[in-house]
């Protein structure tokens, strides 16, 4: 796992990374006719959405010798044409803080790309995000204590918007509470199917459940709420549940109701280190599992983190964004 630290303006972060991976061998993909055509549909949606992302794209193109067209588009045809990630989430509060726990699932080949970001953008919140690419997030906390995290959910056809990449990578860098990220998801022009958790401090939690065509806000019944990878509005078909979402959903109810007045980091750990509810995932046969596992503390802004199956690999605390948020923080790549 990479431990890329970004700060300054967008547009020089992303060219200083590009250089970076470019020296260490990165070479950009190719990128099929069938993606830059999609792209292109969708790069004004982008635009309008959030120019800043645009700007960090360009320099990163233009640090890895690649194109703004070429990374605009493979960014934005994630998800829509393949396979993405299996996972579980949840948020607990316990009546003084809230927990969050996150599983990220994929195949296991993709380990060697993930990434853990410290981003300190000019005039944008301070966040700890991770991702399996190199720019937009799949989860994060920010310096407010705001959670954000997604699970993939099948979906039909192909409409031109956004995926869930750039709507994490949004609530973390310009939103504070649970409500603002709930009105962002609201207008946010989606080209797939998602679940977004969002988590903070004050107690609010909700999973919006997003289509290309709707969304829905599940609140909690009650002091937490949870998603893996399916829309609890709607049924689960068998030939989806490959990655035993029902089984990892039902697991995590058991395990929450049980622990919810007294859940710590502790115990947050050891729910999605469970191997016998399959939160825990390692699908052999499909050479796919558990990349990584997180869990924080969203009133200390602490965060722990398995670079690994978190039943074999150790839960790592992570101080970087209480050490920005206290005194700011150089940009440097680091990998340990």
């Amino acid at each position: 796992m990479y431990h890329p630290r970004l700060k300054g303006n967008t547009y020089e972060a992303g060219k200083r990374y590009a250089e970076i991976l470019y020296k260490n061998g990165f070479r950009f993909p190719k990128v099929t006719e069938e993606k830059l055509k999609f792209g292109e549909q969708c790069k004004p949606i982008l635009t309008e959405f959030d120019p800043s992302i645009v700007k960090e794209i360009q320099g990163f193109a233009d640090g890895c010798h690649s194109s703004l067209e070429e990374v605009s588009s493979f960014l934005l045809s994630i998800g829509v044409f393949e396979l993405t990630g299996q996972c579980s989430i949840f948020s607990a509060f316990n009546g003084r803080e809230m927990i969050v726990g996150r599983n990220y699932d994929m195949l296991l080949n993709l380990k060697k790309i993930t990434e853990s970001s410290l981003v300190c953008f000019e005039s944008k919140n301070k966040y700890v995000g991770h991702s399996d690419c190199f720019i937009g997030k799949v989860d994060g906390l920010n310096q407010h204590g705001l959670f954000v995290g997604i699970t993939s959910v099948p979906h039909e056809g192909i409409k031109p918007g956004l995926n869930f990449y750039f709507a994490v990578k949004y609530i973390l860098e310009n939103c504070c509470t649970v409500g603002e990220g709930i009105e962002v998801l609201k207008r946010f022009p989606s080209s797939v199917a998602n679940n977004y958790l969002l988590a903070d401090p004050l107690g609010n939690m909700a999973v919006v459940e997003v289509t290309p065509n709707d969304y829905q806000v599940r609140l909690p019944t009650n002091n937490y709420i949870h998603c893996t990878n399916h829309h609890e509005s709607t049924s689960v078909s068998e030939s989806w549940n490959w990655s035993k979402s029902k089984e990892r959903f039902e697991t995590l109810d058991i395990r929450l109701k049980e622990n919810i007045n007294k859940m710590t980091l502790s115990i947050a750990q050891s729910i999605m280190s469970e191997t016998k509810g399959h939160v825990c995932l390692n699908l052999k046969e499909h050479n796919f599992g558990t990349l990584f596992s997180v869990v924080a503390n969203l009133n200390t802004l602490d965060i722990n983190r398995a670079e690994g199956q978190p039943n074999r690999a150790k839960y790592v605390s992570d101080r970087r964004l209480i050490d920005a948020v206290s005194k700011g923080t150089p940009y440097v790549l680091r990998r340990y």
